[in-house]
């Protein structure tokens, strides 16, 4: 039974992914909006030992192979 909910779960985050990645492409393409910076993300999820609110996350100092 817990391989079950595990792999249920494997299908949704892949299918969230998909379909986040779909709409990013389609805002994109329709309305000109640029694609997200995920590299954010990885630079505020280093910062987490630090701090988890930032006034500027993009002015926070970057980490090697960013």
């Amino acid at each position: 039974m817990t391989f079950d909910i595990f792999w249920r779960a494997v299908a949704i985050g892949i299918g969230a992914t998909v379909l986040m990645d779909i709409w990013a492409i389609f805002l994109n393409l329709a309305f000109a909006q640029p694609r997200p910076s995920w590299g954010l993300v990885g630079r505020w999820v280093w910062h987490l030992r630090e701090k988890v609110f930032h006034d500027d996350i993009g002015k926070a100092a970057p980490y090697a192979h960013e």
